[in-house]
């Protein structure tokens, strides 16, 4: 059986300090942490979790909320993201959805009924009474991708992702541009912005009939937007799409009744899945940063459950990066 005292050699710390980083009762520099929990995984310390929570009233075990949409690429890298990050300071991860055991009223009785340290709401209805209930409670909690006041929320920055996807389209001489959003939501707003921001300063007209509303990660309603954009014979040249999986399966509806990317039009993700690169042409796309996005979560998370009197709660957008594919045509002007 691994000591304390083995583990405090192997890192060159004092038993003490050990033993505060292995119950989250630490201030610590980051990394310390990281390493002694690491070393004390490595060596095969496994403390006891009932003596653990008894001592220090926590478990050790962050809740992670989903309703329905774990299926989704985005949700699945930022799952694992979090998993890595959670398990890097000594954390479990327990998955929450849409139900619930016999005696919970809401998420927020679930999460106090299972002693969860804090929750990570990743995927929800966020205007519903107990999403609301649950993230402004007194549960430590961070959102992501919508922002409530007063509480801890991380997410993409969907208005610059936007803007940067409409800029590089526009320097390849597309000036006719038709948007298909997800449904209503924070994510969607954010993204309407920065389309209406980038068009304004570009001098791009708006017209209101190019402007529709899609489904995330419905690549058969995607493709039935394209063609209903196309079918106007309007001059639209660039149509930026909800996700990349939408994106994806609509191009390859498109291929088989003859519609080529980008020779007849130009076709832009949003994610930047694996699976864009794997396909001709590449599809061009933004590329969420989830391994950012899961590290200013779990911190953020860890600092309310650890350090509950100094913490604020803050709002922290993470920038991804625009991978330049093949669906983009470059026209002269």
């Amino acid at each position: 059986m691994v000591r304390l005292k083995e583990i405090a050699d192997a890192c060159g710390v004092s038993v003490a300090t050990v033993s505060r980083a292995l119950n989250g009762l630490t201030n610590e520099n980051h990394e310390r942490t990281i390493l002694i929990c690491r070393t004390a995984r490595e060596m095969g310390y496994y403390p006891n979790a009932a003596a653990k929570t008894l001592k220090t009233s926590r478990s050790s075990n962050i809740g992670v909320l989903y309703e329905n949409q774990l299926h989704h690429e985005y949700f699945s890298f930022l799952l694992n993201d979090l998993r890595k990050e959670a398990d890097a300071r000594g954390y479990d991860l327990t998955l929450i959805g849409s139900g619930r055991e016999e005696g919970d009223r809401n998420y927020y009785d679930h999460v106090r009924r299972r002693n969860l340290d804090g929750v990570v709401v990743i995927q929800a209805d966020f205007e519903s009474a107990e999403v609301i209930r649950l993230a402004t409670g007194s549960v430590p909690s961070v959102i992501i991708d919508h922002l409530y006041e007063g509480c801890d929320c991380v997410g993409n920055d969907n208005r610059a992702g936007m803007e940067q996807i409409l800029r590089h389209a526009w320097k390849r001489g597309h000036r006719e541009f038709a948007f298909i959003s997800g449904e209503p939501g924070a994510v969607t707003r954010e993204r309407l912005a920065g389309f209406y921001r980038a068009c304004a300063e570009t001098g791009i007209r708006v017209y209101e009939n190019r402007v529709l509303e899609g489904r995330f990660h419905d690549p058969e309603h995607c493709a039935e937007l394209i063609r209903e954009v196309m079918g106007r014979q309007d001059g639209v040249t660039c149509i930026l799409c909800p996700d990349d999986y939408s994106c994806l399966g609509a191009m390859m509806e498109l291929a088989a009744e003859g519609i080529r990317v980008p020779d007849q039009v130009s076709l832009i993700g949003y994610d930047g899945i694996p699976m864009g690169r794997m396909i001709r042409p590449n599809l061009t796309t933004y590329r969420q940063d989830t391994r950012t996005i899961a590290r200013e979560t779990i911190s953020l998370l860890l600092e309310a459950i650890e350090d509950p009197e100094n913490h604020r709660p803050r709002q922290i957008k993470v920038p991804g990066n625009l991978i330049e594919g093949e669906t983009v045509s470059v026209l002269s002007r």
